[in-house]
């Protein structure tokens, strides 16, 4: 009571009357709690209204998963300014980006940044340029392991659809967080031009440099991330089962995001000691990057988990020997990312690891042994019912007459990664009533 007694006084200090309630303190409470709103009602309401409007619903419409390249791969920018491009898979008439100094060693500048709808090359439409502000300003400081988020702005965005993102970098900057062999951006000559029709002196950068996500409103806001390695780069199947989604009315409201990396493993982060790779970083391990790649996408709902064949075939070859691991250990690590994707509610799909009979690409990845591993791994993936369902990728890309040999309308020509029509067939085999 002494809290009363105090507001009481308070009120009586300010010459307000206060209507006493003997034996009701409730009543006294209601109506000192009235009075002090009327006493601080304009600030009170301008804080009411901003947090009154819920935000909208977004959901993963785009995204990627980032490495940290080793320093002799590493690009620097200079005042200059990048136009990334992206496929969207659902659309919605709000749209935000989401850019990441995941792997920075210094806070990441960005001057400005806009988004627009993709014409051709660097060249942006007419009339669909928008400014984007973070927190209400149009710079942000981003610190080293940090992402950001823009603030929504409305563009009408179409499923299926090309989007650039400009981001002018003011400092010298390094690509500390960027991709490898994949990605399709343009760096500028020197220069502020997030909001140019087309980038002066554009120029091809094969990577998506500090931007990791586009997401957009949406009705459902869910979304599904393929979680893989470089035979979903090759096949590009979730690009096809986003074009698959969008045929359907009970399934065009999702989004379907790829967060694959080449060469990435489930059990180890992966650099490439080999002297026949020019220096690549592979990424970190599904186990380490799970949260950030998956659980924080936008509207993540399920997730569909295609890695293994680095972990058998790997260690020995691009990766050192020590790193060998057992189908049971693979095994285990699904079963953590299982357990971890089920604690927030999601849905797993485990893929079965396709053939690799024939391929000479890789060092030591065709041997008897890696064979009889991924035999006995697909078995597990088939028959221990961890997953939530299972898409049979080995059963889809294997040729019927060598079922160890990938079939050779499905071969990109290594004999080991699948190319678009295979990418085609493992979309049309999943079964689209596990997303409903």
């Amino acid at each position: 009571m002494r809290s009363i007694h105090f507001l009481l006084d308070l009120l009586e200090r300010s010459g307000k009357r206060v209507l006493r309630a003997a034996g009701d303190p409730q009543r006294l409470l209601s109506v000192a709690a009235a009075t002090l709103v009327f006493l601080v009602g304009g600030s009170a309401g301008q804080i009411a209204s901003a947090h009154d409007q819920p935000e909208k619903s977004f959901v993963a419409s785009w995204a990627v998963g980032h490495i940290n390249p080793l320093p002799a791969n590493v690009a620097q920018y200079s005042n200059q300014t990048l136009r990334e491009i992206v496929r969207t898979s659902v659309g919605g008439d709000h749209v935000r980006v989401r850019i990441t100094n995941t792997f920075g060693t210094e806070t990441l500048v960005i001057g400005a940044a806009h988004i627009a709808v993709s014409r051709s090359g660097s060249k942006i439409v007419p009339g669909t340029d928008r400014a984007l502000t973070f927190s209400g300003r149009t710079s942000v400081s981003i610190p080293a392991g940090a992402p950001v988020l823009s603030d929504p702005v409305r563009l009408h965005v179409k499923p299926l659809s090309d989007l650039a993102v400009s981001i002018y970098l003011p400092n010298a900057t390094k690509a500390e967080t960027s991709t490898f062999i994949q990605g399709n951006s343009y760096a500028s000559s020197p220069g502020n031009f997030v909001d140019f029709p087309e980038l002066p002196g554009a120029s091809p950068v094969a990577a998506w440099p500090f931007l990791s996500g586009v997401n957009v409103t949406s009705k459902k806001a869910e979304s599904i991330v393929a979680l893989a390695d470089s035979a979903t780069l090759t096949s590009e199947w979730p690009r096809f089962l986003g074009e698959r989604l969008q045929k359907h009315r009970s399934t065009d409201e999702l989004g379907v995001v790829s967060v694959a990396i080449a060469g990435n493993r489930v059990l180890h982060n992966s650099a490439s000691p080999s002297p026949d790779v020019p220096n690549p970083q592979w990424g970190q391990s599904a186990l380490t990057r799970f949260d950030r790649d998956v659980l924080a996408q936008a509207g993540v709902r399920h997730v569909i988990l295609f890695m293994g064949l680095n972990d058998i075939a790997g260690p020995g070859g691009f990766f050192p020997p020590s790193e060998a691991v057992s189908v049971e250990d693979i095994a285990a690590g699904y079963r953590q990312l299982i357990a971890r994707a089920h604690e927030q509610g999601l849905t797993i799909l485990g893929c079965t690891l396709p053939p690799l009979k024939g391929n000479t690409s890789l060092p030591g990845f065709d041997t008897p042994a890696n064979e009889a591993a991924r035999v006995a791994l697909n078995h597990w993936i088939r028959t221990s019912g961890a997953f939530d369902g299972i898409v049979d990728v080995d059963q889809v890309l294997r040729d019927p007459s060598d079922p160890a040999r990938l079939l050779p309308a499905y071969d990109s020509g290594d004999h080991l990664h699948p190319n678009a029509v295979g990418g085609k067939a493992i979309a049309d085999s999943i079964d689209l009533r596990l997303f409903r």
